[in-house]
């Protein structure tokens, strides 16, 4: 009796220690099916930067021992800046804002490099709360994660593939965020007020979904089914997660491949883990915490 209770606590202890780990991971190993090749998905946050990546080991291993590091779209500082500053189109927002809350905004931009009138409202909105970001966690960050990614294994010599361009990936967004986000200004100047309120704070410390991606606290969703997610979240998971499944199979049984997309391309029943599971790959998660 005593060995049957013993064999059901260390049942048990292995159980939750599965389920723990489960979520205290976001590096995946995948098998391809001829048995050639190991594959590994990282999930990343975008505002992520290179201290978490540089803070595991392993993450860095796998990368290195690639063929192809894939991402979402090519992220280049530089060329993100001559881009905007090559636009011929001019944003309404100085018409739109008060002279007052126009000048806020341009206070934020000041040392940027980029005039803001060819900023379109997603992005002005996206690079306030990069910002707030880094004026709560680590501010010491020159990097996004993916950007980070890409340096890592240009430098390494591997080829980077990229599952988007630029204008592909903005066209989900603007679909996702409909016309109104395009049109009103209420959600630039609610950032506005809190990207000025983190930077009059004394308080650093991170919070939030941050702080749950950077002490490995995103949970998995993996039996949820996609039909419960928002309109704008199908298309921003669901719609994409189906393009990027056209591609990602042919690839993983020819090369070593480190795909780096972010976490939430991962969970639910139409995540990229249950979808190459569902396909017969072997999918295992890979501890980060050595």
């Amino acid at each position: 009796m005593e060995n049957l209770v013993n064999k059901i606590l260390l049942l048990l202890f292995i159980l939750l220690s599965m389920i723990t780990f489960s979520q205290e991971t976001y590096l995946w190993k995948v098998a391809s099916k001829n048995g050639k090749h190991i594959s590994y998905f990282f999930g990343t946050m975008h505002m992520a930067g290179e201290s978490f990546y540089n803070q595991y080991p392993v993450i860095d291993n796998s990368l290195k021992s690639s063929d192809l590091v894939i991402t979402e779209t090519e992220i280049k500082k530089n060329q993100v800046i001559e881009e905007f500053n090559s636009r011929t189109e001019t944003n309404d927002l100085e018409e739109k804002l008060s002279a007052e809350d126009y000048a806020r905004l341009k206070n934020v931009f000041k040392n940027s490099g980029i005039d803001i009138k060819k900023l379109r409202r997603d992005e002005i909105v996206k690079m306030m709360q990069l910002k707030i970001w880094k004026s709560g966690c680590d501010g010491t960050d020159k990097y996004m994660l993916d950007g980070y990614i890409q340096k890592v294994g240009e430098d390494n010599g591997k080829k980077l593939v990229y599952l988007e361009t630029s204008k592909m990936q903005q066209d989900y967004l603007d679909d996702a965020r409909g016309p109104k986000f395009k049109s009103g200004t209420a959600v630039i100047r609610g950032t506005l007020n809190r990207y000025e309120k983190a930077m009059a704070s004394n308080d650093k410390k991170c919070k939030g979904m941050q702080n749950d991606y950077l002490e490995l606290k995103d949970k998995y969703i993996f039996d949820k089914s996609c039909e419960s997610l928002s309109k704008g979240d199908q298309i921003i998971i669901t719609e994409r997660n189906g393009k990027w499944m056209e591609i990602l199979p042919e690839l993983i049984e020819k090369n070593n491949v480190f795909l780096a997309v972010g976490l939430g391309h991962f969970s639910y029943t139409c995540g990229l883990i249950e979808k190459f599971k569902s396909l017969g790959y072997s999918v295992e998660p890979v501890p980060m915490k050595l």
